[in-house]
């Protein structure tokens, strides 16, 4: 169906889309979470086919601007992100500098030019040397005086530093994005810049007309300029002068600036979902972009090994990679991923009900409180015991417990994004319930009821005995 006509992805994701957002925020949790699921599927297949057929064009070709653009709808699944708004809105910001280019050089052969769509190759720039300076000190005034765009030092690390739709809607950035748009509305009034990948600090080059000599600008500081020298003293560990570092890249090398920086930021979510939901996406970019590099290649295998996810793509690569170099690692995820595959593809066994005992206090759908660390989750299973290898038991410091592993254990969403499996006497109900922000709260409950969750289908018919305990403990704590 994804397949069956160009718009099909399109028609697909609007009806999503009215799923995830139909009704309350806390209602229908289940049909929600898969809708996401398959949303986000949808999604990155069709990004997918947009970054295939923009690597198939010519390098000349790859516009920095476009994959920029692409980019930013590759790490937003469930935001329209539009390529033709985008474009709009550069295009409007250079008819801004070509307005205040009237008032101020009421000669320059920029306004009676068309803009440079920016799909054409811009060898050089259109106008001499002075002209130029002309142009740019225009453009500089609107903006980073007129407009407001500026280096997001605040909040540096915020994703939606590296997203170009975000950038143009808050006018904050950092270096790398701030170029691009940078170039972007230069390219159309005719000046050519060239991306350059300096060491900490992404700048652009210009070609001063009819010289062999170039300027660096700076459009994290307001556009401005540096000579050679300058800009080479802004990194004061370097010990030899190396002009290589001054040289223009290629948009592929941007791109894969870009998605560093997200993993970077990825690195630094304190909530795990959120870490993986950037991280994972960050490297399976970064995998098509670079499909001969053998770590990167290998890094999303473990990912996805790791989430626990996609191991048809998982036996796929470790079989290729394996033909390029023998690897332990990789043969012991083949193996365990050809094994899942086999159980998986059999008959699906049925649900069995988990029978309880006087001894387990707790119940599915409950808000806890660990009483410990001190930080809330709710229920999603349970064991008469703890289930662990003895290493882990080890490790978590178990046997410090009062009832050490002859208690309940719990399978807990925590509100960080993580799973957990917690000790009863670790856990009590919480006073103050609140609703548990984690990606798979979905998969397990169909509505947060404002005092606890409501288990699906699924989750109900694997602890049939558990609402009726909920309840009774809901009701001694004063919630009934």
């Amino acid at each position: 169906m994804v397949m069956s006509t160009p718009y099909a992805s399109l028609y697909m994701k609007n009806a999503l889309r009215k799923i995830i957002e139909d009704g309350p925020k806390y209602e229908n949790l289940t049909e929600k979470y898969y809708a996401l699921k398959v949303m986000s599927h949808v999604h990155q297949g069709m990004c997918q086919r947009e970054w295939q057929d923009f690597l198939e064009q010519p390098p000349a070709k790859q516009c920095l601007e476009v994959g920029t653009m692409l980019l930013a709808r590759w790490f937003q699944p469930h935001t329209d992100v539009s390529i033709k708004q985008m474009v709009a809105e550069l295009d409007q910001m250079a008819e801004a500098c070509r307005s205040k280019l009237r008032t101020t050089e009421p000669n320059h052969p920029a306004i009676s030019s068309p803009l440079v769509p920016s799909s054409e190759i811009l060898p050089e720039s259109k106008w001499d040397q002075e002209r130029c300076k002309q142009l740019m000190k225009c453009i500089n005034d609107v903006l980073f005086n007129q407009m407001k765009f500026a280096g997001n030092s605040d909040d540096y690390y915020s994703l939606k530093n590296s997203l170009i739709n975000e950038v143009l809607s808050s006018r904050k950035g950092i270096p790398i994005t701030l170029s691009i748009v940078y170039m972007a509305v230069c390219h159309r009034l005719g000046i050519c810049l060239e991306p350059v990948n300096f060491p900490s600090h992404f700048l652009v080059r210009w070609k001063i007309p009819g010289t062999t000599q170039y300027k660096f600008i700076d459009a994290f500081d307001k556009g401005r300029h540096f000579t050679p020298k300058e800009v080479l003293a802004e990194v004061p560990l370097l010990i030899n002068e190396d002009d290589r570092l001054l040289s223009a890249c290629g948009p592929l090398q941007v791109f894969q600036r870009m998605i560093r920086n997200i993993m970077n930021v990825a690195q630094m979510q304190a909530n795990i979902s959120d870490h993986m939901e950037l991280y994972c996406p960050a490297t399976e970019l970064m995998s098509l972009l670079m499909p001969s590099d053998h770590s990167v290649q290998e890094l999303l295998l473990r990912i996805y090994y790791t989430l626990e996810i996609h191991y048809d793509r998982i036996v796929a690569g470790c079989q290729q990679l394996l033909k390029q170099n023998p690897s332990t690692i990789l043969e012991e995820m083949l193996s365990d991923c050809q094994q899942i595959i086999k159980s998986e593809s059999d008959m699906p066994k049925p649900i069995i009900p988990n029978s309880r005992s006087p001894e387990i206090a707790f119940a599915t759908g409950l808000v806890m409180q660990h009483k410990r660390y001190n930080y809330s989750c709710v229920i999603f299973g349970w064991d008469k015991e703890c289930k662990m290898p003895a290493d882990w038991v080890r490790r978590m410091g178990v046997d410090h417990l009062q009832y050490k592993t002859k208690q309940p254990f719990y399978n807990v969403l925590v509100h960080d994004g993580s799973h957990r499996y917690a000790a009863q006497e670790n856990l009590s109900v919480s006073q103050e319930p609140v609703p548990i922000s984690h990606s798979d709260i979905g998969k397990y409950f169909k509505e947060f009821t404002g005092v606890c969750y409501l288990p699906n289908d699924e989750l109900q018919q694997e602890y049939p005995d558990d609402a009726a305990v909920k309840n009774t403990l809901l009701r001694e704590q004063g919630f009934f």
